[in-house]
């Protein structure tokens, strides 16, 4: 790596973590990027250049916090029991997603819904993989988005189910999303 790679990759480092020490007791909106940069020790045009707006910023952050979660298996590698997802690999899939702290922070922040969104659109892509079946890809999008959706609303909710209830659901559901031919 040249040292110009390795600035911009401590930049960048430096710019999530100040954002990510700022969102603790602030919301995303109200984090300037003057702020930002004073917490991180950058100039503003060290943000500029390696971001057009705070917006993608915060995409980065919720993507990587979301890849983190999913780690290295793809919809189609998971194991299937009973017909669907593996209840023990939903289990460790929803425990590894509620104690992400970024996730969990974005999920309770004011504006949520916006982020809401960004999480099931992180998680869809990188779960799916490379899919060239259209109507494959749409069956996992939208099992992907339904499950993820179940799974923030029972966050927000203050767990009003039992974990093993969610589990249960999520596994009956990945039932029905592969009915379709693989």
């Amino acid at each position: 790596m040249d040292r110009r790679n390795a600035r911009t990759d401590r930049s960048k480092a430096a710019l999530k973590q100040a954002f990510l020490e700022l969102f603790q007791g602030k919301e995303p909106e109200e984090i300037t990027v003057v702020e930002l940069c004073q917490k991180a020790g950058l100039n503003r045009s060290t943000f500029y250049a390696h971001y057009e707006y705070m917006d993608m910023l915060i995409r980065e952050v919720l993507w990587e916090s979301v890849a983190e979660v999913v780690g290295q298996w793809t919809q189609w590698s998971l194991p299937m029991e009973d017909g669907g997802v593996a209840r023990e690999v939903i289990t460790a899939y929803l425990r590894r997603f509620l104690h992400n702290p970024t996730i969990r922070r974005f999920c309770t922040c004011e504006n949520s819904g916006k982020y809401r969104t960004l999480i099931v659109r992180a998680h869809v892509d990188l779960s799916l993989g490379p899919v060239k079946d259209p109507v494959k890809y749409a069956a996992a999008y939208y099992h992907n988005a339904g499950s993820l959706n179940f799974i923030l609303e029972w966050l927000i909710s203050g767990y009003s189910l039992p974990e093993e209830t969610v589990v249960e659901i999520i596994h009956e559901f990945s039932k029905v999303m592969y009915r379709w031919p693989r």
